[in-house]
């Protein structure tokens, strides 16, 4: 009896070790309504609140910002396109060429300067030499030598500055000696009673000479400073001075002869020449320039004004030409003499200087004794 209760259990206890399937979903049953009865109906329990949790247990929600993006900018206008200027015409050169050329049509700075001042002379010049043949009247050949005179020398002034290089101190001195060659042409022919075709045909003649004689003596310009012109110019101005009072001075002394305005004409043309060739070997600065000018007008002006209320012309003429001459010679001695001289070049600093220098050496046994030589000092 003990072995077979003992054999039952032994069963129930693997069959409940064994897994069990789950029982089949069984269909649901319809609800029905409940029986309408007059028993009251039971009131559903009031809702709760929610019980608060405890302020060491509430926790602060963490907040990240939105990064905002501002709004789109409006588009910026594009620029223009960019065209390529048009190509210039005019006679071709080489990059070499036009590098060191001052402009396509012309070769140096001062050449347009020398254009017109050609210009300028051949319209004077030939309209005074056309009035020659236009005695009557009746024609009009003061217009035709005017404008074959302009085109004339127009053009060969340009053809010389296209192949000539014309600095802008040639071309000054080159209108200044052609103006002062024109006035020497009507004071020479004056003076020997030229007619006035002969007078017309030697002052542009005269102009010209002037003009390419200055162009010739200066070529290239590298010569012809600022000191240079104006120290032609003072001693063009000077020489009319003094031929316009020695001319009074002898109008004075004879009064039938009458006024000579030849020397006064032909002074600027000799004035340039004595300025050139003292240009060589001076060069004055501002303040000699304004000693030169200012000291002898000064001088000059007070003897004018001490002489002429007590004597006659020719004294008077004879008392300003002393003081100008004599106040102009010791200006001049004196700016030349207290003029400083060119400032020296300093030596480069990377050329060596090589200087003989005596050298003493110790000699003899344990160097007690000396001995003296020539030496070279090296500087760099």
């Amino acid at each position: 009896m003990r072995a077979t209760i003992i054999l039952l259990c032994l069963a129930a206890a693997v069959a409940n070790a064994q897994p069990t399937e789950a029982p089949a979903a069984l269909p649901p049953e319809p609800l029905t309504p409940p029986p309408m009865t007059s028993a009251p109906r039971e009131q559903p329990p009031t809702p709760r609140a929610p019980a608060a949790p405890p302020e060491d247990e509430f926790i602060t929600p963490s907040f990240t910002p939105t990064p905002t993006t501002p709004p789109p900018r409006a588009a910026a206008p594009s620029a223009p396109e960019w065209n390529p200027p048009p190509g210039s015409t005019g006679p071709g050169e080489s990059p070499a060429e036009r590098a060191v050329r001052y402009s396509r049509f012309s070769e140096g700075p001062g050449g347009p300067a020398l254009v017109v001042t050609e210009v300028l002379l051949g319209l004077a010049g030939g309209g005074f030499l056309g009035s020659t043949y236009d005695l009557e009247g009746k024609t009009n050949n003061l217009y035709t030598g005017a404008m074959l005179g302009g085109l004339t020398l127009g053009t060969g002034s340009i053809v010389y500055q296209y192949f000539q290089r014309v600095e802008r101190t040639e071309s000054l001195l080159a209108t200044l000696s052609s103006l002062s060659g024109l006035a020497a042409g009507i004071g020479f022919a004056n003076t020997h009673h030229w007619g006035e075709r002969d007078r017309a045909l030697l002052s542009l003649a005269c102009s010209q000479v002037g003009l390419f004689a200055s162009l010739v003596l200066t070529s290239g310009g590298l010569d012809v400073s600022g000191a240079d012109i104006g120290l032609i110019t003072l001693t063009s101005f000077y020489s009319v001075l003094i031929a316009g009072l020695i001319e009074f001075i002898n109008d004075a002394n004879n009064s039938a002869r009458g006024y000579n305005f030849a020397p006064m004409l032909m002074a600027p043309a000799i004035g340039m020449a004595m300025g050139g060739l003292l240009s060589i070997p001076l060069e004055l600065n501002g303040m000699d320039f304004a000693l030169l000018y200012s000291v002898p007008l000064a001088a000059s002006g007070f003897a004018l004004a001490m002489a002429a209320p007590l004597s006659g012309n020719a004294t008077t003429g004879r008392a300003v030409l002393i003081t100008l001459t004599s106040s102009l010679g010791l200006t001049a001695l004196i700016t030349a003499l207290t003029s400083a001289g060119a400032p020296q070049q300093p030596a480069s600093a990377s050329a060596p200087r090589l200087t003989p220098v005596p050298v003493v050496l110790a000699t003899g046994r344990h160097n007690t004794g000396l001995a003296v030589g020539p030496g070279v000092s090296i500087q760099f």
